[in-house]
């Protein structure tokens, strides 16, 4: 199990890291400005918003769920609002904000520090920055999605306790049902993929279960903000289809680009993640590469899909020398995290 839990944050540190060179780009930029595809850590061109920082450190993608971890330790394993705010006002105090807060996480920390005291309908459809209101990826966006895979590390393989907590830990940024659907979907996933003797098939199944169950509770709540948008459900519908009869993995990358985008929106960025784990049959390494070259949000996708990956194959399965320069380059201890998981859950099961 320590290997299937630090394989899950080892995997999401090294896609966050490797995608960091490749983020904002096309797929044909990066083959132009790389000489071919990125399979290593590179240090990261001046037009990309890591410019300035070494090869193989990492972004808010990792950052955010490596300190939300911090804080659900802390607490037992208890997700709550309060818990994701925390750990989001602790995250904008780092390094990573400024260059990396994007425009829904930044007004999120930025009202957090101005008045931690503000009350419930304060928050309510004002998360996201109004100047966007029109546009649904400005709010549902994939932050959500990438700090979602800490609550389905801590369900032991309760995939209903994942997409619970994610419910509560979504809700102090993203307060929409598209956001906290992505982010079930995520959590579901990686939840799945700690269980012993589980497929590709069971994985993505539980992705779409999460997405579905994950809609259905944020649009119970009265809390909630809502407005027309794409399904993420529906788009991993898609994903799956276009995984499962576009040839090799390649042209199904290619193809997710094209048809379902891989930008910031949460319905682009948990699709295309999914879908490019199918075409290489859950393999964590080629599933990576995939997505640091898929272009645009490859952070974010090599993230979820390394996460779900390393998870699903443990860290045995992630290129050797890749957690010793992580932690190096970065100032983190993913070994004592995932020790730290596995005592906690341990805990929970003889309890």
């Amino acid at each position: 199990m320590n290997q299937k839990i630090l394989g899950c944050i080892l995997g999401a540190a090294t896609g966050d890291a490797m995608g960091a060179a490749t983020e904002t780009k096309s797929a044909g930029q990066i083959r132009k400005l790389f000489g071919g595809r990125v399979e290593e850590f590179m240090t990261p061109p001046v037009d990309v918003p890591a410019r300035g920082r070494k090869a193989g450190q990492v972004t808010d993608a990792f950052s955010i769920p490596y300190i939300l971890t911090e804080h659900l330790l802390k607490t037992g394993g208890k997700a709550s609002r309060k818990t994701g705010e925390e750990a989001l006002m602790e995250w904008g105090r780092t390094e990573y904000f400024e260059p990396f807060a994007g425009m829904t996480t930044r007004n999120v920390v930025n009202r957090l520090n101005q008045n931690d005291k503000m009350d419930l309908w304060s928050y309510i459809g004002h998360l996201g920055n109004k100047l966007y209101k029109g546009h649904y990826y400005a709010l549902s966006s994939n932050g959500a999605a990438s700090k979602a895979y800490p609550e389905g590390l801590l369900s032991g393989g309760d995939v209903e306790r994942a997409i619970a907590d994610t419910v509560e830990i979504t809700m102090s940024s993203h307060d929409d049902p598209y956001s906290i659907s992505g982010a079930c979907a995520v959590a579901a996933a990686v939840s799945e993929a700690l269980k012993e003797g589980t497929s590709v098939y069971e994985i993505v199944k539980a992705a779409h279960y999460g997405s579905v169950r994950g809609e259905t509770l944020a649009r119970a709540r009265e809390d909630i903000w809502t407005y027309p948008g794409p399904s993420v459900t529906k788009r991993i519908e898609m994903a799956v289809q276009i995984a499962m009869h576009s040839g090799s993995s390649r042209d199904i990358v290619s193809e997710l680009g094209e048809r379902i985008g891989s930008g910031p929106a949460v319905a682009e960025t948990v699709p295309a993640a999914l879908g490019i784990l199918i075409a290489n049959q859950g393999d964590t390494m080629e599933s990576i590469y995939d997505a640091v070259n898929i272009g645009d949000e490859t952070c974010a996708i090599a993230c979820i899909t390394g996460a779900i990956a390393g998870g699903y194959n443990g860290a045995d399965s992630i290129t050797e020398g890749y957690l010793d320069m992580i932690e190096e380059k970065n100032g983190m201890c993913l070994r004592r995290q995932a020790e730290e998981i596995e005592k906690l859950l341990g805990t929970s099961t003889r309890g």
